[in-house]
């Protein structure tokens, strides 16, 4: 009967202990579940830094450009005042033009 009972005990202790490695099992299951999640996140948040990067890039060609907006805006001003010299330098060679013309008016 000993034998029995003794027999029974390792068994009921052998299944104790496979039930308590089951449930770390189980816990390290749950850990590397969490684990795994966390890796979908860090991946996401890669991915998100690669468009911020992306962006980031678009922001300065932008700026790039905006550079060169004003420099055509700066042309476009010093287009104008060549246009304002220009018709000054005809007025100019109209002038002695119309000092000709005047001086003849006068010698009538």
């Amino acid at each position: 009967i000993l034998s029995y009972f003794l027999r029974h005990f390792l068994v009921r202790t052998y299944v104790l202990d496979s039930l308590l490695i089951h449930t770390e099992l189980l816990k390290l299951s749950l850990i590397v579940t969490e684990l795994l999640k966390l890796s979908l996140i860090l991946t996401e948040l890669l991915k998100l830094s690669l468009m911020l990067t992306e962006l980031l890039k678009l922001s300065l060609m932008l700026t790039e450009l905006l550079k060169l907006s004003l420099i055509d805006t700066e042309l476009l001003k010093l287009s104008l005042i060549l246009t304002e010299l220009l018709k000054l330098s005809l007025i100019d060679t109209e002038l002695p033009k119309l000092s000709l013309i005047l001086t003849e008016f006068l010698k009538l």
